[in-house]
């Protein structure tokens, strides 16, 4: 079982390659990050989605997220990185999924869900990022 302090930084370690990997600029509705701009340059997209995808996955084990969050995050994130090689359109397509980020996300809301089971609270956390505010029951 891991402690609260570690739980904690494996939360903030993959909202930050969350947010590296998608939202660095945000532009109107849409944010562009490493992973949209490397996505032009082939193979490298590629490596780094995959790479990113791997260390958001890997440190949702760490927390002992639910198999099924880490699946579906895993599909998500697989999508992605397949559709970047369609010459063109792939790039394009794949600068319009922030799927890392919603990857991140869903991992975050799992750990935020351990960390307040283990604190006997309720995660009272926004989509939004940032640290869970735990309320005491």
């Amino acid at each position: 079982m891991r402690d609260q302090p570690d739980l904690h930084r494996i939360r903030r370690s993959v909202e930050l390659a969350g947010r590296l990997s998608d939202s660095l600029v945000k532009i109107g509705p849409f944010s562009l990050g490493i992973d949209g701009i490397l996505d032009w340059i082939p193979g490298v997209g590629e490596a780094y989605s995959l790479a990113a995808g791997a260390f958001i996955i890997g440190q949702g084990l760490r927390a002992r997220v639910p198999l099924p969050t880490l699946v579906v995050a895993a599909v998500l994130m697989l999508g992605r990185t397949a559709i970047t090689a369609v010459p063109v359109v792939g790039p394009l397509a794949a600068d319009v999924l922030t799927t890392h980020k919603f990857a991140a996300r869903i991992i975050c809301a799992a750990i935020d869900r351990r960390i307040a089971a283990e604190a006997g609270a309720e995660p009272t956390r926004s989509w939004s990022g940032g640290s869970p505010q735990l309320l005491t029951v």
